[in-house]
């Protein structure tokens, strides 16, 4: 019998299953299925010593989740998802949000997004001043050909953008 208890002290978590009732930052309520136990600091990171370098899935609300329960002080973290609502990723100086509405990348004080933008609409005042130039002896600039490149770029093409990036 004394060998057993040491062999199950090895093993201080304990699986279940159970239902994401709500999320609030890296902490999530849960209520396992199994036992109708409620954990209302369920934590969505299972290491937690690390505040700056992480990676985290959160689950979907009314999701199942597996969970671990630390039998030493009856706490629970998630282990897996069967939904995920979002991933967060941050590593230094970089982080990477990704959800429904799309990605989010920032990297030391730049967004990408607005990186993007920015060229675009550069881009677009470039075809407008292009197209203001006229030459004096031989062709002149297609001015509707221009056009319709700046409308690519800066309206097509951003607004598939802005699909893609939050």
């Amino acid at each position: 019998m004394e060998s057993l208890k040491q062999l199950l002290n090895r093993f201080p978590v304990v699986l279940d299953t159970a239902k994401v009732v709500a999320i609030t930052n890296d902490k999530c309520h849960v209520v396992s299925l199994t036992t109708g136990n409620d954990f209302r600091k369920c934590s969505i990171n299972s290491i937690i010593e690390n505040k700056h370098n992480k990676l985290l899935v959160y689950p979907k609300i009314s999701s199942v989740v597996i969970i671990g329960i630390y039998s030493t002080n009856n706490k629970a973290v998630i282990l897996s998802a069967s939904e995920v609502e979002k991933i967060y990723f941050r590593n230094e100086k970089s982080e990477f949000t990704f959800d429904g509405s799309g990605f989010q990348f920032n990297r030391d004080g730049e967004n990408l997004k607005e990186v993007l933008n920015g060229f675009q609409d550069g881009f677009g005042k470039l075809c407008d001043e292009l197209a203001k130039v006229v030459v004096s002896i031989g062709v002149t600039p297609d001015v509707p050909a221009i056009m319709q490149i700046k409308n690519e770029i800066v309206n097509i093409n951003k607004q598939a953008l802005n699909k893609i990036l939050t």
